[in-house]
This record gives C-alpha cells, structure tokens and sequence, in this order.
C-alpha cells in the first residue's frame, strides 16, 4: 500500500441538505481517510443523478451519474474506489471500471438493512473485494455466497473534531428519545411505554422524532443531546422483553453521537457489543424495557450517571475514532498487516480465516 492514496469516495453526502447531517458516517469516513495523508474524492453520487434529472426521468439522470463515475475514475485513476450504499451504480459500470484499472481496489461500506436490497445490490459484490457492515451477524453468510469477497465489521464512527462534546450544557431534561417510529414499529410501543413511566415517575422526558414529535439536525440535535442526563439507543430491531438473540455488534450511529457528545448511554443488550464498551463503565445495558426503567431510576437517584458519561465519552473516541477505523478498513483492503490492535479485527471472514 502507498503512503499516500488516491481514492474515490462514493456515498451520498448529502448536499442538498446544506449541512444538517454533518456528522452522517460517509462524513467521518472522509475525515479520517484525509487525516492519514490521503487524497479523497468525494463523488455524490444521488446529489449528481437528481443534478442531471430533467422532466423527471429517472432513469436517464441515473444513467448519466454512472457515467460520471467511469469519467471520474478515469480522470483521478484512484488507487481504491470506495463506495457507500451506492445503489444507483451498476454493477456493470463497476466491471467498466475493474477493467480499466485491474490493480485498483473496490470496497464496499454499510450501516443500512441488507434484507431491504434488491438483487441489483447484491451484484455488485461480484466486482467488489471489501465488505465492511455495522452489523457482524450476517458477515459469515456473506462471505460464504461470495467466497472471494473479504467481509469485515465496521464500528460506528466517533470522531471529536465532528462529535464534539459539550459537558457544560446544563441539564435540562432527565431523558431524551430520539427515534423515527411509524406506530407499528417496536420504537411506538417502547416510546408510549418510556413516556408513561416518566410521567408516572415525574422525570422530565424530551423526545425527538417519535409520538409525533418532530424530528431534529444539525447543532440543534448536538445541542438537545447534551441537556439530557441520560439518552436511550433503542432501534428497530429490538425487543421489549429480553435481548434480540439475532443481532450481533448491531446498533444505530445515534449510541455514537450520544457517547461523543457526552450524555450517559442506555442501550439495549447486543451480542458482542460489550466488546467495544463495558457495561456499567462505559455504557449502561438494559435487558428489556422494565429493566431499563429499574436502571434508570436507580442511576438518576444515585446521581451516578455523570461517571458513565465521561467513561464513555473517553472510551468512544479512544476505541472508534475516524483515523482508527479508516486505517483498519485500508489495512484490510490492502492486505497490510494491522499497525494497532482492532478490539473487532477478529471479526473478519476471508478465505484464509473461516
């Protein structure tokens, strides 16, 4: 591998949106290829197709942005394609780009659902030689449907330049809940059911995105964060009895954003999770939702919920900082022996590991 790489980055970065996503992981992974002295271009790809669409024809804007990627390609000649979702790009237009730069590396990263892709995304993995996921459970499966596909866990980024903390907030709310719910989601039931203990107990809830609640971004969604002495990760795969026995190292970026900002974290227990952030140290694991709610108020009786935010915040950004994580996915993708210790590099499935 090169001491200073030239790599094409395609993920959606959100232009449009004129910033209030910042802290989105296509973001952080820019950051942190950058900070180890690599040259990044950041190709985004769904701003550039609705660029080129006229009267509505998707298709045709669709197939223009796959054209410029094969021109952008030829322009940079990248030493690593890089993409995100990327599911405008074709998988015959990443073929295109394997032959003109056999040597040039194609990786793949996600935070999404795989059971929601169509067939087309799944065909990309043919012409692609890393798969990095912030899940784990589904990695051995992966790798066995695609055997030359190396496939490895990603951990959700927490980066301080961008997840900044702000422990002089004063506190203004006992809780936050943020989350999107359409009332059949787990998310509904776990929220009515947060609300009313909260009001049972007089705990001052803030909720975001869930109840009919409005939904936040930007520094405004930083800030909210901080004013809670403690926020809840509860995503949609989880349960209000027990533990989702299916996840493995599973969870939304919103934990991240939580630990970095600097607000003690509750989050259901995922499988593995703990190997990242302790239990009772670095965050505070619940195992259903009556033993979420016995945690909580034994924490804000106690006033004990300061230590686990600073814990927290430390150990998220010691453990899953974008340079570190950045470096792991070069170190893979390149074949280059690890520099550090990975506390998740056991979590990779190759042909010579499984």
């Amino acid at each position: 591998m090169n001491n200073h790489l030239k790599i094409v980055h395609c993920a959606n970065f959100s232009q449009h949106y004129n910033g209030k996503v910042f802290y989105a992981t296509d973001r952080k992974i820019t950051y942190g290829l950058m900070s180890q002295g690599h040259f990044v271009y950041d190709f985004s790809y769904r701003d550039i197709a609705r660029a080129h669409r006229f009267l509505g024809f998707k298709k045709r804007s669709i197939d223009k942005m796959n054209q410029d990627l094969i021109t952008t390609c030829k322009n940079i000649e990248p030493d690593l394609l890089l993409l995100a979702k990327a599911e405008f790009v074709y998988p015959s237009t990443l073929l295109i780009i394997k032959k003109l730069y056999p040597k040039m590396k194609i990786a793949k990263w996600f935070v999404d659902f795989l059971d929601r892709e169509g067939p087309s995304f799944f065909e990309q993995f043919n012409f692609i030689d890393f798969f990095c996921q912030t899940s784990a459970a589904e990695l051995p499966s992966l790798h066995k449907k695609f055997p030359h596909l190396v496939c490895g866990y990603l951990p959700n980024i927490t980066e301080p330049v961008i997840d900044k903390p702000l422990f002089d907030t004063p506190k203004e709310y006992d809780i936050i809940y943020i989350a999107r719910d359409h009332k059949e989601d787990v998310r509904y039931k776990f929220a009515l059911a947060l609300e009313k203990f909260c009001t049972d107990n007089n705990l001052n809830l803030k909720i975001y995105g869930s109840l009919g609640n409005p939904t936040i971004f930007g520094m405004n969604y930083y800030r909210e964060i901080s004013k809670a002495k403690i926020a809840i990760n509860f995503n949609r795969e989880d349960l209000l009895e027990g533990e989702n026995k299916q996840k493995f190292m599973g969870s939304s970026d919103r934990m991240n954003h939580f630990m970095g900002v600097g607000t003690c974290t509750f989050s259901p227990k995922i499988n593995g999770l703990d190997m990242l952030y302790e239990n009772e140290k670095d965050i505070i694991y619940f195992d259903g939702i009556e033993d979420c709610f016995l945690k909580i108020k034994s924490y804000l009786d106690n006033k004990t919920y300061d230590a686990i935010t600073l814990k927290g915040n430390t150990k998220a950004y010691a453990v899953s900082n974008a340079r570190k994580v950045t470096k792991f996915m070069l170190e893979t993708i390149f074949e280059q022996p690890y520099s550090e210790v990975y506390e998740w590099q056991h979590l990779i499935y190759k042909r010579d590991y499984v």
